[in-house]
């Protein structure tokens, strides 16, 4: 095929039968990948439970109140207690209670596992009223904060058990699937217009749905098909109707999402001008257009199978209805085959590895003032981050985690250790690093050494006695072990990561560095990664530096490393460098990686918890490889050169925006219309740095069509990011972010995607939202 063939689109015909049918499961690629099974019947049991309710008092604000049921409703909505200032002073529930989409349910955690029971449990009338063995909290998503957790108690151990049983079993009903179940989404959204609960839906409740799903029609025009709907549905029952049901429903939806984008696509696939592909064909179009490898036609034949409905064509054929189906499977991911699981070497050294990092992870927001929060840890881990930062300090009686010179509240050290030991392998196996900022005065040293080994214990990786002559251990030879890094050795006078544009916090007199104390030797000898830094002369320090040193430069250093020229990338082939953002960004803004990983510093440290296009390079360079938070450098810089010494066009990377497909609205409380346009924009060394946008599309996110071409040359394809965002053109402000996806370019796979788009305050994955695109490469070399 040309890699430049654009789809061309057509105008809806009111009188063309649909030839796509979204009353079929479209997600379900269990079949061709072996997903998981059917909920049991235990599962059954525990949603019948808690459909009838299950008594908990809750613990809010380290109140204990009355019993009150958590319940479940319509199998999508787990429903708890709440209550507003006034009621929790008179101890009176109120008669509403919060509702959260189990979808957003992420964990059920045992004991006093959230910061709100770490503050409870500090009263000993607390533990007596509510004691850890009986307590039990519920952690959903949310979508102005990390996350939240509802604290309860239960009346015995053996209620604690059984509450935590119901909620683990519903969890784990969810599907977690690389494909878009669409037939899931059109019944959800179903269901939400039937504001009368009958099971049908009028036609207002469906104008309103279409104005929220950003579809701009004439209402005569959707009144029409309505009605065309109504009378078929007569001329079959023999009985009037004034509203359709979820089958009828079904079938309209059919023709106002049709696009003749996917039709042509097939057309071309199928090479004789027809609409269908039969198991050769798509044997040829998976392997030839899309590049997948390991098929043949008896496993064609089992696609088609699984995508294509018996009653929609004849037996072994794909129609339009099935090809699409195939386009929102792994079958149209954008991520080439085997790139979302790990499949990169993990037996080089620890610093041939670019590695998840996050800057101040004790923090949910502001550095000036707020709390320090376990969740912030808990959360950092959940999201594929391998390197932890804890700013350790004196405590009351042992040591504690905050922020110097503010006004953030301290955590102590070790239910910070707690969380980290139960969650640090929970998403991947992969080693995880601990920065420590050491602030601790002599004394509470050896209480330090004494809790990461109480709790650490056979996690913690203790160095050998050659580790500073000998090449650092690999991934795959560190699994399951927890690294500690900071220093190990000296006066304890300077924090690792202090930026000397830092300035003076509002709580100087808070900070205990005044009391400068020696790093204890028994903690010192737990040090895996021992401190250095890095000096004017780059081949000096290879020479000089201990092989297990780590070195930290800040945002404004590695800029300052770029511009000299400065060989840094001949450093980090041998040496480990973590890089942090400039003391000047107080509300956790992050700083751009890409400099940082051209000088193949391996540990960018972000602020994870602040969305923004450069939490989402980095959350493109590590979707990839399993998500396991281990990416594997480039040769070029594993070899210690610089990639901006690349001047020779590699390849030509070719993309074609096709259509998009059910695009949120920026406000989703808002009426207008989004008028959506695509941006794509390739990030790397400076001549392969490129950004190009479609035209925007007046008055249509629900599916606007493109069919626009960009080609970028590139120089460097190896070190290069490309990003696709999605935004509402306003001729009279700025522009509204509505979505984006990020993705290494050595990772895309040519071909037809449907690319599944973060949406929202968070950037967090999208239901239903995604962009059609077609990628073709052309190497010049």
């Amino acid at each position: 095929m040309e890699s430049n063939n654009l789809l061309t689109s057509s105008k809806h015909q009111i009188e063309e039968k649909p030839k796509v049918d979204t009353t079929q499961n479209v997600s379900n690629i269990d079949v061709i990948h072996g997903g998981t099974s059917q909920p049991p019947e235990q599962v059954e049991a525990a949603i019948k439970a808690l459909e009838d309710g299950i008594n908990v008092r809750r613990i809010k604000r380290t109140k204990i109140h009355r019993p009150m049921p958590i319940l479940l409703r319509e199998r999508k909505w787990l429903k708890y207690p709440t209550w507003s200032t006034a009621c929790i002073k008179m101890c009176k529930p109120v008669k509403e209670l919060k509702e959260v989409d189990i979808d957003q349910l992420i964990e059920v955690r045992q004991g006093y596992g959230t910061d709100g029971l770490h503050r409870a449990s500090k009263k000993f009338k607390f533990q007596v009223a509510a004691p850890e063995s009986r307590c039990f909290s519920i952690v959903y998503r949310h979508p102005r904060y990390v996350c939240k957790s509802v604290d309860f108690v239960a009346e015995s151990e053996e209620h604690k058990e059984y509450c935590v049983k119901l909620l683990h079993q519903l969890i784990s009903t969810r599907k977690h699937t690389m494909s878009f179940d669409e037939k899931q989404w059109l019944m959800r959204n179903f269901r939400k217009a039937d504001l009368d609960r009958n099971g049908q839906i009028a036609f207002g409740e469906l104008w309103k749905l279409l104005k929220k799903l950003n579809l701009q029609m004439s209402v005569e025009y959707v009144r029409k098909l309505y009605d065309l709907a109504l009378r078929e549905s007569e001329s079959q029952t023999g009985k009037p109707r004034r509203a359709l049901n979820a089958e009828e429903f079904m079938k309209l939806f059919q023709i106002l999402s049709d696009l003749p984008e996917y039709r042509n696509a097939l057309i071309i696939a199928n090479g004789n001008s027809e609409e269908h592909l039969n198991a050769q064909q798509l044997l040829k179009f998976l392997t030839e257009e899309q590049k997948f490898e390991s098929i043949d036609v008896k496993k064609a034949e089992s696609i088609i199978a699984f995508c294509e409905p018996a009653t929609d064509s004849a037996k072994g054929t794909l129609t339009v209805n099935g090809f699409r189906r195939l386009l929102q499977s792994r079958w149209g991911n954008i991520l080439k085959q085997n790139h979302e699981n790990i499949f990169m070497d993990m037996t080089k050294p620890l610093y041939d590895y670019y590695i998840n990092s996050s800057h101040n992870t004790y923090l949910t927001g502001l550095q000036v003032r707020g709390e320090a929060t376990v969740e912030g840890y808990i959360s950092a881990l959940r999201k594929g981050a391998r390197l932890l930062e804890l700013d350790v300090f004196d405590g009351e009686s042992e040591p504690v985690i905050t922020h110097k010179r503010t006004f953030i509240s301290a955590i102590t050290l070790r239910n910070v250790l707690r969380c980290i030991s139960k969650y640090a392998f929970q998403t991947s196996p992969f080693p995880v690093i601990l920065t420590i900022e050491n602030h601790v005065g002599f004394v509470q040293q050896k209480v330090m050494a004494e809790i990461f080994e109480e709790i650490l214990g056979e996690q913690l990786y203790h160095p050998p006695e050659n580790a500073a002559t000998t090449p650092l251990a690999s991934p795959a030879e560190l699994k399951q072990k927890i690294l500690l890094r900071g220093k190990n050795s000296g006066i304890n006078d300077t924090p690792m990561d202090e930026d000397m544009e830092t300035p003076s916090g509002p709580n100087d007199a808070q900070s205990p560095t005044s009391n400068r104390s020696p790093v204890d030797p028994a903690f010192g000898r737990r040090i895996a990664l021992p401190s250095v830094k890095v000096g004017g002369n780059i081949y000096q320090d290879i020479q000089d530096h201990p092989m297990n040193g780590s070195a930290s430069l800040s945002e404004s250093k590695v800029n300052t490393f770029l511009q000299a020229n400065i060989p840094i990338a001949a450093y980090t082939s041998s040496r480990l460098i973590k890089s942090y953002p400039r003391g000047i960004r107080q509300d956790s803004s992050n700083m751009n990686p890409i400099p940082s990983w051209l000088c193949g510093i391996q540990c960018v440290a972000m602020n994870l918890q602040t969305p923004g296009e450069d939490m989402d390079i980095n959350n493109g360079m590590f979707a990839i490889n399993g998500q396991c938070g281990y990416v594997l450098k480039p040769k070029v810089l594993r070899d210690g050169l610089d990639p901006r010494q690349c001047t020779d066009v590699k390849i030509n990377l070719h993309v074609a925006v096709i259509c998009g497909q059910y695009l949120p609205k920026a406000n989703p409380q808002g009426n207008d219309i989004i008028d959506p346009y695509v941006t794509l924009e390739l990030f790397g060394i400076p001549f392969d740095l490129s950004k190009s946008r479609t035209r925007a599309i007046k008055n249509n996110g629900f599916n606007p069509v493109w069919n626009e071409n960009f080609t970028f040359p590139l120089r460097c394809p190896e070190v290069a990011i490309l990003r696709f965002c999605v935004k509402d053109f306003d001729s009279t402000s700025s522009n509204d972010f509505i979505g984006e996806y990020t993705v290494p370019v050595p990772s895309i796979r040519p071909g037809y995607s449907h690319i599944r788009l973060n949406t929202g305050f968070d950037h967090s994955p999208d239901d239903a939202a995604s962009l059609f695109v077609r990628v073709s490469v052309d190497e010049t070399s």
